[in-house]
């Protein structure tokens, strides 16, 4: 996975793993009391539902009663994660034009969207009371789960990188809890092919002498990559180590690794690092940067955390903290405010107090605004070029560095089962047939389908006849977001995801019977397209500059890669640039 972190100079990526909390300056992990850790409600499944109500980015469920049969499999109707409709429910797709009513209250910081970016800004200022603005009734942005008795599954954001220890990352998630739940998983990955499993796949395993050699010169520049040219991104401000990320940036990801080869893919071996690409990336490598490429293939040798039902793990955590900071300080504003949505940022004028005026609607429908010193912008960037106002005149740089970001859509398909999966894994690529694998956009969208399956026991958790097998369907082709809202997309995706779930259930011993429930998952917006030159062409560095001395960026999609690590280290580095301006 990814780093992330400052404007683009000092730093490099193993110092902001590695230098620990005192390189970035950060001492308020632990601020307001000792480490906050899960508690008994995460760490053992038997006490789920303490602290998973309200606004929690865990959902839990109840006895599933209602489904409705799609190709002989119970589905619930309908996606999870979300209640937009019709296309015309889908909010920002034009700019808020009032009415403006006046501040009633004044507060230090806000930080607007709820998802890891800003859950984690929030959670590092929280002696700062934050009030912490979600468009959804829960906070998690894409790191939502759900809990299905001593089950908890993921509805997107799945696993980090293991971090070294002493680093930022290794001490922020100690603060959370997390370690204490976590399971690593290290490569290769199992790979089905033509209707069998592949432990050793990535070896080149039983294959001719002359696909051998391909596959082990793969196996030798991702080890070069991991270990001697690993790619730093944020940039680092030494002219030599950036200008060869910029190089690799302006090329694609198959384009550099084939001259570093020094050979063609064979088949085999494209459709599979492909099947990853769509996975990790939500398009094919043809499509994605070779800088960007290479930060996530080679990190992930290193391998991967995985938490009881993933990320949300984390978003819990975070949510969590803020929840009891919110009810310890006993301060009459409130630091959470889900099911509010902020249309409306701009600067005050001087005569009513300065700072930031922040409008948003609440969840009765009442449009309500509120005085900030300092914003946390940390929503996707085609939501917040609709909602900061005089960016397009003040800073057009940066308002055309918000329309270069591009989004690919996904969806997700939890597979819920009465008994348990027998097969030890974390992730299983589901190639089928190597010579008919899509390889482009317009192959995969006429046999569009779910590509991976992930083991959703897989993290530490109680023994339990239960289990969830979570399947990942990216969507790479350009209208992909029109088709989850129109013509009925939840019939056409659960019809159209029967086959792939059968296959997987059979590769892996479960029968039909065993399904309770299949629960699909859209994401429209979920991931940043890390397409080449969108580093090397200044974009993330526009992104990544404050706004008017007080507006500040943190999002995956500042470096326009979807990952974790991007979302946590740019948090870090916008609450101290928070905190030195309200000091």
């Amino acid at each position: 996975m990814a780093s992330a972190g400052g404007g683009g100079k000092g730093l490099t990526r193993r110092q902001l793993v590695g230098g620990g909390f005192a390189a970035l300056g950060l001492g308020h992990l632990a601020a307001s009391g000792s480490p906050l850790g899960f508690g008994p409600s995460v760490a053992r499944s038997s006490a789920l539902g303490a602290g998973f109500e309200g606004s929690s980015p865990f959902l839990a469920l109840g006895p599933l009663t209602e489904v409705t049969r799609v190709g002989g499999l119970p589905f619930a109707r309908w996606f999870t994660g979300d209640d937009f409709a019709t296309p015309e429910t889908v909010p920002f797709h034009h700019a808020f034009n009032g009415p403006f009513p006046t501040p009633t209250e004044s507060v230090p910081v806000v930080v607007v969207g709820g998802g890891l970016s800003g859950l984690a800004a929030a959670y590092l200022l929280r002696d700062r009371r934050p009030v912490l603005f979600e468009l959804r009734p829960r906070y998690g942005g894409n790191a939502l789960g759900e809990a299905w008795q001593e089950t908890r599954f993921s509805l997107g954001s799945a696993y980090v990188i293991t971090a070294d220890e002493g680093s930022f990352l290794a001490r922020f998630y100690d603060a959370l809890g997390l370690r204490r739940v976590q399971r690593t998983s290290f490569p290769p990955d199992p790979v089905e092919i033509g209707g069998t499993i592949e432990s050793a796949f990535w070896s080149g395993h039983g294959l001719g002498s002359d696909e051998q050699r391909v596959f082990r010169r793969y196996a030798e520049v991702v080890a070069h990559m991991a270990k001697n040219a690993y790619p730093e991104i944020p940039l680092t401000g030494d002219p030599a180590v950036d200008d060869e990320v910029r190089r690799l940036d302006r090329l694609n990801f198959r384009e550099d690794l084939e001259q570093q080869m020094g050979v063609r893919l064979t088949p085999r071996l494209a459709a599979a690092i492909q099947g990853y690409f769509y996975s990790a990336f939500g398009s094919g490598m043809e499509s994605i940067s070779a800088a960007s490429g290479w930060n996530f293939v080679a990190a992930e040798e290193y391998g991967r955390l995985v938490f009881p039902g993933g990320n949300a793990s984390m978003a819990w955590a975070l949510w969590d903290a803020l929840r009891q900071e919110e009810a310890r300080a006993g301060a009459p504003a409130r630091m959470l405010r889900s099911g509010a949505r902020v249309v409306d940022v701009r600067r005050a004028r001087p005569h009513v107090g300065g700072g930031f005026r922040v409008t948003w609607i609440d969840a009765s429908g009442d449009v309500r605004a509120l005085r900030a010193r300092q914003v946390v912008m940390a929503g996707a960037k085609q939501i917040v070029k609709h909602v900061l106002r005089g960016v397009e005149q003040k800073d057009p740089r940066k308002f055309a560095a918000m329309g270069a970001v591009e989004t690919q859509a996904y969806v997700v398909a939890n597979v819920l089962l009465e008994s348990p999966v027998h097969r030890d894994f974390y992730d299983l690529f589901l190639v089928r047939d190597e010579l008919a694998f899509p390889m482009t956009p317009q192959a995969f969208e006429v046999a569009s389908r779910p590509i991976d399956i992930v083991n959703g026991n897989f993290a530490l958790q109680p023994d339990t006849p239960r289990s969830v097998l979570t399947f990942y369907w990216p969507l790479p082709w350009p209208t992909a977001r029109f088709a989850l809202l129109v013509n009925d997309p939840w019939t056409r995706f659960a019809e159209a995801s029967v086959e792939t779930i059968r296959h997987g259930l059979g590769l892996l011993g479960v029968a039909d019977s065993a399904v309770r429930q299949v629960r699909l998952t859209r994401w429209g917006h979920a991931m940043p397209l890390a397409k080449p030159d969108f580093i090397a062409g200044g974009h993330a560095e526009a992104l990544l500059r404050p706004f008017e001395d007080g507006v500040h960026f943190a999002n995956q999609d500042n470096w326009a890669l979807p990952a974790v690590e991007n979302s946590l280290l740019d948090a870090a580095l916008v609450a101290e640039r928070v905190r030195t301006a309200l000091s």
